[in-house]
């Protein structure tokens, strides 16, 4: 098996639920391993999932069932241990594959170019409503270092770490033993962002591709991305990260000047506090003015999602 999706959820709504089976469902090729892991939801829905999928004629899905609730990294990780594909891709209710022939493309770019790690770099969201909502977004702003065959690690390093310029988790497929590694170091440290595991890849030098192709319909507003109230936690997963990078590379200049960047509040003047800052990360840089001056584009055809929503209506009506 090349591929592995797991669906990663916790307190799933049954809705979204639904749409995202939908979206794999509607699939034009169904050559994938599916693995539903929970993160110890009182309820998982796994029996609704397997009546969803038997009705569709799609079996050998596996379940994966975390508990207590032990955050992201520990749910994938246990999701991945389950998994036999080459590479895996990791999917939440309310997200959903872009389109029906999404898998096919997968597999086509992964079985010709075989990536340690890939991404599409048309990311498209989409904000909940009793209709589909399209909203603006792209990332990363700098998507030249990920050129497929043309992997520029010093730039993605130094955009990862120190510029914020950050891969949306959604659309990220990984090898699978890799993804393992990293997240077996990661598990105990960091919390929600199974995505920072890309960072450890910039800092080990594992090419990153990125392909001008939309992946995945990424909801906005409420995942412990985009959640207002869940960025605290984010900000104390990048300390954790950045802790753990400076313990496995402690000679590794990106990954001093990273921490000294973010975390340099400690028993320092707000002086020396401001002139790290200045140094390090220059605001009148080009990049970053090109950055914060950068207004992103609104990326998909709606169509698709409506299909989508109608798919996974239709399944609750029967």
């Amino acid at each position: 098996m090349d591929l592995s999706i797991i669906l990663v959820q916790y307190r799933p709504d049954e809705g979204e639920l639904r749409r995202t089976l939908a979206s794999l469902l509607q699939q034009n090729c169904h050559d994938f391993e599916l693995v539903v892991a929970d993160d110890g939801s009182d309820e998982d829905f796994f029996p609704l999932t397997r009546e969803i999928l038997a009705k569709n004629g799609f079996t050998g899905a596996k379940f994966a069932k975390l508990f207590p609730n032990g955050g992201t990294v520990k749910n994938v990780l246990n999701g991945v241990r389950y998994a036999t594909g080459r590479w895996v891709f990791t999917i939440s209710p309310g997200d959903y594959l872009y389109d029906a022939n999404t898998v096919t493309w997968l597999l086509e770019v992964l079985r010709r170019d075989a990536p340690p790690v890939m991404f599409g770099h048309l990311a498209c969201y989409a904000e909940e409503k009793s209709t589909p909502v399209q909203r603006a977004g792209d990332t990363p702003f700098d998507a030249s270092p990920y050129m497929p065959g043309k992997y520029n690690a010093k730039t993605a390093k130094r955009n990862l770490l120190l510029y914020d310029d950050g891969i949306s988790g959604a659309g990220l497929v990984y090898e699978r033993n890799i993804l393992m590694d990293a997240l077996e170091k990661m598990d105990g440290r960091v919390l929600l962002a199974e995505d920072f595991a890309a960072r450890l890849f910039a800092v080990e030098k594992i090419p990153i591709a990125g392909y001008n192709r939309c992946i995945v319909w990424y909801e906005v507003g409420t995942g412990v991305s985009t959640n207002e109230g869940a960025r605290t936690r984010m900000l104390r997963d990048w300390r954790a990260m950045l802790e753990l990078l400076r313990e496995l590379y402690p000679r590794d200049r990106m990954v001093r000047m990273s921490y000294e960047y973010y975390f340099n509040d400690r028993h320092r003047s707000r002086l020396v506090r401001g002139l790290i800052g200045r140094m390090l990360v220059p605001q009148n840089a080009p990049f970053k003015k090109a950055q914060r001056e950068w207004k992103p584009p609104v990326n998909g055809n709606p169509s698709e999602l409506q299909k989508i929503y109608k798919i996974g209506s239709c399944q609750q009506d029967k």
